[in-house]
C-alpha cells in the first residue's frame, strides 16, 4: 500500500467489553474524510509501531462520526497493541475492502444473523443498520454464542435487541453462573428452533469450521447456498 491509501484516525475511546473484547472507536482527523462501507466490510489497521492486521468494522455504514472495531486481546498479536491504545493516539486505516452483506438482498425476508466470539462484529454492523429501517424485513433474528456469560460484549446493545428482534443466546460454559440463555454451541442451538427456508436468508459469521457446520446446518433444513451469505 502507499502512503495516500491510508487514512489517519484518532482513537475516541477505548473500552472493556469482556474479559479478551475491548470496543475501539475512531474518528478521522480530516472532518472532511469520508469513509464509505458496506456492513460486513473489513479495513487494514496499521498501528503506532508498525504493526498491520485486518478487522471488520462494528459500527453501521449510517455511523458517519465515527468507526468502531472489537478486538481479541490475545497475546501477542497486532489487536493486543489496540487494546492498549489511549484516547487521541493516532494510527491509520486503508479503505475498506471485502463483499460485505448485501443488504438489499435481505429486504422482505426473514434474516437470522448467526455468529461466535469476535464474529459479532460485521453482524452487529448490519443489525444496526437493518434496525434504522427495521420496516424493510418481515423478520429479524440473531443467534449468538460466547463460551462464558461473562465473555458477552455489547450488553447494553443485547438489552435493546432483546425488545426489537428475536434473541437467541448460547454459552457453551456457563458454569455456575445464573445464565437463563440456552447451554451449548450456536451448532447445538441452531436446530431447536423454527425457520422457514423459502424465506431465510442466513448471515454468518465465525471460525471457519463453526462457518461450514452451520451452513451444512442450514442446507439440511432447506436453505438453499446462495441465501446464506458469508461477508468475505
Amino acid at each position: 500500500m502507499t502512503q495516500t491509501d491510508w487514512l489517519l484516525t484518532e482513537v475516541i475511546e477505548n473500552r472493556k467489553e469482556a474479559p479478551l473484547l475491548s470496543s475501539l472507536k475512531l474518528t478521522a482527523v480530516q472532518e472532511e474524510a469520508r469513509f464509505d462501507f458496506q456492513a460486513g466490510q473489513y479495513v487494514r489497521i496499521l498501528t503506532p509501531n508498525g504493526r498491520e492486521s485486518i478487522f471488520a468494522m462494528a459500527s453501521e455504514p449510517e455511523e458517519k462520526k465515527f468507526l468502531e472495531f472489537l478486538l481479541k486481546d490475545q497475546e501477542g498479536s497486532t489487536a493486543q497493541e489496540l487494546c492498549r491504545l489511549r484516547a487521541n493516539e493516532r494510527l491509520k486505516i486503508s479503505l475498506p475492502f471485502g463483499k460485505g452483506y448485501p443488504i438489499e438482498r435481505l429486504k422482505g425476508k426473514e434474516v437470522v444473523l448467526i455468529g461466535i466470539g469476535s464474529g459479532i462484529s460485521p453482524l452487529r454492523s448490519l443489525l444496526r443498520s437493518m434496525l434504522r429501517r427495521e420496516h424493510q424485513f418481515e423478520k429479524i433474528a440473531l443467534i449468538y454464542g460466547v463460551r462464558t456469560p461473562e465473555d458477552l460484549p455489547y450488553k447494553s446493545d443485547f438489552n435493546l435487541w432483546r425488545k426489537k428482534i428475536d434473541l437467541h443466546l448460547a454459552a457453551s460454559q456457563p458454569g455456575r453462573s445464573e445464565w437463563s440463555g440456552f447451554v451449548g454451541r450456536v451448532t447445538h442451538l441452531l436446530p431447536t428452533l423454527s425457520l422457514h427456508p423459502e424465506r431465510t436468508r442466513a448471515c454468518i459469521c465465525g471460525t471457519h469450521a463453526m462457518q461450514e457446520e452451520v451452513t451444512n446446518l442450514l442446507e439440511r433444513i432447506g436453505i438453499s447456498k446462495e441465501n446464506i451469505l458469508l461477508n468475505h
